[in-house]
């Protein structure tokens, strides 16, 4: 009886031990999520639209997949995408990489994140990153 209650407690203690050590768990955050994305020039045309999807967030890095589709007013410059995207949060600050795997090309998004809509700018990146040249609004799609 002592045999069993012995090895009973050791299976419990070695169970404590591996649930204490196992990687944390992604919690699902209220920033994941697919996004309706509408992006504008400097002079209000229509540039691109397209969707974000934020699948994963560690501390402050997101990883999700961006489509962007160029609209008939586009400059040459704006190219459609389907791509593997990422992004840095810092407070309500979010920036997008719509090319993470490339040191200078693909466009990026700079804005602010509240009540589910991201407000920003949109850049170029390139050898040298471009001046704002448009707006974007990235709204959460509700479930």
């Amino acid at each position: 009886m002592m045999k069993v209650a012995t090895s009973i407690l050791g299976l419990l203690l070695l169970t404590a031990v591996c649930q204490c050590t196992r990687l944390p768990r992604e919690s699902h955050s209220p920033i994941l999520g697919y996004y309706d994305l509408t992006a504008h020039d400097n002079s209000g045309l229509l540039v691109f639209t397209g969707t974000i999807q934020l699948a994963t967030i560690e501390q402050n890095h997101l990883k999700g997949h961006c489509t962007i589709v160029r609209e008939k007013n586009a400059p040459e410059h704006v190219f459609d995408q389907n791509t593997q995207c990422e992004a840095s949060l810092e407070g309500r600050r979010i920036d997008f990489d719509l090319a993470p795997s490339m040191d200078d090309a693909g466009l990026l998004l700079e804005g602010e994140l509240t009540d589910g809509r991201i407000n920003g700018v949109w850049k170029q990146d390139g050898y040298v990153t471009s001046e704002a040249l448009g707006r974007f609004q990235a709204m959460k799609r509700r479930n």
